[in-house]
C-alpha cells in the first residue's frame, strides 16, 4: 500500500470533528426551545411561533458558520500545504525521489485524479515528466513531452501564470478522464526563469484545485526544493569530479616522479665520478666549480622528486625538517651559484645586497635553499634577455626579510591572489608546484612568503624568517648565575 494513503492531512480531518460539534450545539439549542414551550404549556401554533425565529436563528448560524469554516480551511491550506511540503521535501536530496514525493503528496491533499511534474529540458524548449501519480505504472516512460513552442502554454508559464484548462479532452498528459473534469498547469519558477510545471488533474468543481492562490503557493514551494535538489546534485558531481582529478595528479606526480628517478641516478652516479676526478686535479678550476655545480643541483633535483612521491601520496606537503644555524648571506650566495648558469646563458646579472651581514637564521639549509632557488629560477625564468635580479635582506623586528626583484613582465592582480595555490599557472607553464611547495616551506620555518603590489616593471617576492639571537645578547638577557 502507497505510503501517502497515512497521510495525515492537517486541514480536512480537524473540520469535519468541528462540523460535528456545532451541529450538536444547534441541535441543543433547539431542544431547549422545545423543553420551554412545554413548560409553557403552548398549542402547536404557539409552539410554531415560538420556536420559528429560533429556528430562522439557528439555520442563519448554521450558514454563517459553514461559510466562516469554509474560509477558514481556505486560508488555513493556503499555509499548511505549502508549509508540510516543504517540511517533506526538506531530507530529500535526489531530485527524481523529491519529485515522486512531491507529487503523490500534493496529489493526496488536493484529491485530484492524476498529478504531472514536468521539468524543462536544457534548451528550454520541452518538458519532460519526470514524476507521476495517479498513472499506469509504464505511462512515464511513454509519456509525450511538451512543447512550449509559442503557444498558450509557453506564454502563460513563462509570465509565472498559472494556466487552467477547462477539460482534460485532447490534453496530451491527462485525456481519457471524466467529462467534468479540469487540468491546471503551475509554474514551477525558479532564481527567476522557469524550470518546470506542476500539471494538476481534477474534478471540476474540486474547491482545491479552483483555489489560485493555494496552487502558486504549492508552485512556490516545490520549485525551491526541487531546484536545491538540483543544486545539491550539481554540488555533488563537482565534488566527485575534483575528486577523480585530485586521483589523476597523484597517478600523475607518481608516474612522473618514479619516471625521473632513473635517469636521475645516472647524472647522480655520473657527476659524483666526475667531482671525484675534479678533487684529484683542482677543484677550484671552472671545471671543478661546474661539476660541483651538477652534484648540487643533481642532489637538489633528487629531493625534488622525493617530495613529488610524498604529494602524490598526501595532498598536504609537510616534510621533516632538520634545523640548523646557517647564515642568511651563505644561502642566498648558495642558490645563486646554482642559478648562475641559466642567468648567464640569458646574459642576466645577479646583484647580491645585504644590509645584516652575519645575520643567522634556524632553518633546514636544505630545504629554505629550495625556496631561494624556486624564487630565483622563477625570476631568470621571466626576466628578459640581458635583465636584472635583485635579492637583497635586511633585518627588522627580529625578523629577516629576503626580497627577489626582476625586471620581467610582473604578476596580473588575478594572478597575483592565486599564484600560491597548488596546480595554479598562471602562464600555463610548468606543474603550479614551485610556489605552493615554497609557501609550505617558509610557512613550516614559522616564516611568511607574499608578492608585493609592485608599480614598476617586474615582480617582487618577500619571504621573511626569525632571526637568531646572536650568543652574545642571549647571554646578556639570561638570568645571571651565583
Amino acid at each position: 500500500m502507497d505510503a501517502v494513503e497515512h497521510t495525515f492531512d492537517p486541514v480536512r480531518e480537524p473540520g469535519l470533528g468541528r462540523r460535528l460539534a456545532l451541529l450538536g450545539v444547534v441541535v441543543g439549542v433547539m431542544a431547549v426551545f422545545r423543553v420551554y414551550a412545554l413548560l409553557l404549556g403552548l398549542n402547536l401554533t404557539g409552539t410554531l411561533f415560538v420556536l420559528a425565529p429560533g429556528v430562522l436563528a439557528g439555520l442563519s448560524t448554521i450558514v454563517g458558520i459553514e461559510v466562516g469554516l469554509r474560509w477558514e480551511y481556505r486560508m488555513r491550506r493556503r499555509h499548511t500545504y505549502p508549509h508540510e511540503l516543504g517540511c517533506e521535501l526538506a531530507p530529500i536530496y535526489q531530485f527524481p525521489a523529491a519529485c515522486r514525493r512531491a507529487a503523490k503528496l500534493i496529489a493526496h491533499w488536493l484529491r485530484a485524479r492524476a498529478v504531472v511534474v514536468g521539468w524543462l529540458t536544457e534548451d528550454g524548449q520541452l518538458l519532460e515528466p519526470v514524476a507521476v501519480y495517479g498513472f499506469p505504472s509504464g505511462w512515464l516512460k511513454r509519456a509525450p513531452s511538451l512543447s512550449l513552442g509559442d503557444g498558450p502554454l509557453s506564454g502563460t508559464l513563462r509570465q509565472g501564470k498559472l494556466l487552467t484548462r477547462s477539460s482534460t479532452e485532447g490534453d496530451s498528459w491527462f485525456s481519457g478522464g471524466a467529462r467534468r473534469e479540469r487540468a491546471v498547469y503551475v509554474p514551477l519558477v525558479a532564481r527567476g526563469r522557469l524550470e518546470g510545471v506542476l500539471a494538476i488533474a481534477a474534478a471540476g468543481r474540486n474547491p482545491q484545485v479552483r483555489d489560485q492562490r493555494l496552487l502558486a503557493a504549492l508552485g512556490v514551494v516545490l520549485s525551491l526544493a526541487l531546484d536545491n535538489c538540483r543544486l545539491y546534485e550539481g554540488q555533488r558531481a563537482h565534488a566527485q569530479h575534483l575528486h577523480e582529478l585530485n586521483r589523476m595528479k597523484s597517478d600523475f606526480l607518481s608516474t612522473v616522479s618514479h619516471e625521473l628517478r632513473t635517469p636521475l641516478t645516472s647524472i647522480m652516479m655520473a657527476a659524483e665520478m666526475l667531482l671525484e676526478e675534479e678533487e684529484t686535479r683542482d677543484l677550484q678550476s671552472t671545471r671543478g666549480k661546474l661539476v660541483a655545480t651538477i652534484v648540487r643541483g643533481a642532489s637538489r633535483l633528487s629531493s625534488l622528486v622525493a617530495d613529488l612521491v610524498n604529494i602524490s601520496r598526501d595532498d598536504e606537503f609537510k616534510p621533516r625538517l632538520e634545523l640548523d644555524s646557517v647564515s642568511i648571506d651563505d644561502l642566498v650566495a648558495n642558490a645563486a651559484a646554482i642559478v648562475q648558469p641559466l642567468v648567464a646563458a640569458k646574459h642576466q646579472t645577479i646583484d647580491l645586497k645585504s644590509s645584516a651581514p652575519g645575520t643567522l637564521v634556524r632553518v633546514d639549509r636544505l630545504r629554505f635553499e629550495q625556496v631561494l632557488i624556486n624564487l630565483l629560477s622563477n625570476a631568470q625564468r621571466y626576466t628578459p634577455p640581458g635583465g636584472h635580479i635583485t635579492v637583497s635582506t635586511r633585518l627588522a623586528r627580529g625578523e629577516v626579510i629576503l626580497t627577489v626583484a626582476d625586471s620581467g613582465p610582473g604578476i596580473s592582480p588575478e594572478d597575483r591572489e592565486r599564484i600560491f595555490e597548488p596546480f595554479y599557472r598562471g602562464d600555463r607553464s610548468g606543474l603550479g608546484l614551485g610556489l605552493a611547495i615554497a609557501k609550505s616551506l617558509v610557512e613550516l620555518h614559522n616564516g611568511r612568503i607574499w608578492v608585493n603590489d609592485s608599480d614598476h616593471h617586474g615582480s617582487e617576492f618577500c619571504v621573511t624568517v626569525p632571526a637568531q639571537t646572536p650568543a652574545k645578547e642571549r647571554a646578556l638577557v639570561s638570568p645571571a648565575t651565583h
